[in-house]
């Protein structure tokens, strides 16, 4: 090892000891999100949705995939048929975690959604993208209601790729353990992460913190979503 490889973070070293893949995106949203990608007679929003949510009296005109959303985000179906697209969330966010879906999601373009890869949900005790999606504007705008309060944190659920994992390729890393917010949410056992899928809130903090020259932290969004009301 040269005296140059020294000064090399963790990420680089590994990235220069191990064999150059094929260039590929570590953003969710443009892995598993992109509609392009996928072959267009197997993309049916509306049937997936009817599915998920078992209810087939609403329509959706807009055809995009389920995306990461903010904290008390209600059922997607009503949530891309209500949200005004205000940015008031994304406005009131402290760590500017929530920003706009682009144009390769479709009906769903200028909503809001999470971008992990660049900066994780804190998972604020006083939420206030869901104070700010509740508050009418000064504007005269009023608000759309689609992210609710009292509903915990549901955004979504992680998995680790062991295949790109340090911990599970021979090296040692706990990152994404040590940095959890969510106690027990990942357990470590000899050595190798898992996550506890009950506990996971979809924070993306592991996604954002992973150390590994391809990201192992695979973010999947929460896809059973309850409606605004929901009945005793």
């Amino acid at each position: 090892m040269s005296s140059g490889d020294d000064k090399l973070s963790r990420r680089e070293l590994f990235a220069k000891l191990r064999p150059e893949k094929k260039p590929r995106s570590a953003d969710y949203e443009e892995v598993a999100q992109t509609p392009a990608a996928l072959p267009e007679s197997n993309f049916d929003l509306l049937g997936l949705l009817q599915r998920i949510e078992g209810n087939q009296d609403r329509t959706v005109k807009s055809r995009v995939m389920p995306v990461l959303r903010p904290p008390g985000a209600i059922d997607e179906t009503t949530f891309l048929a209500e949200c005004t697209r205000c940015l008031a969330c994304i406005e009131a966010c402290p760590y500017d975690a929530i920003g706009l879906a682009g144009p390769q999601l479709r009906g769903a373009e200028g909503t809001p959604v999470l971008h992990p890869l660049q900066s994780p949900c804190k998972m604020c005790p006083d939420t206030p993208c869901i104070t700010a999606c509740q508050t009418p504007r000064e504007t005269g705008i009023q608000p759309s209601g689609v992210l609710v309060a009292g509903r915990g944190f549901h955004m979504g659920k992680a998995s680790i790729k062991t295949s790109d994992c340090l911990a599970y390729q021979g090296g040692f890393c706990s990152t994404c353990a040590e940095r959890c917010p969510v106690s027990g949410a990942i357990e470590v056992n000899m050595g190798k992460p898992k996550i506890v899928p009950n506990l996971c809130t979809g924070c993306g903090i592991c996604h954002h913190v992973c150390p590994a020259p391809w990201n192992a932290i695979i973010l999947m969004p929460e896809l059973m979503r309850p409606p605004r009301e929901i009945k005793p």
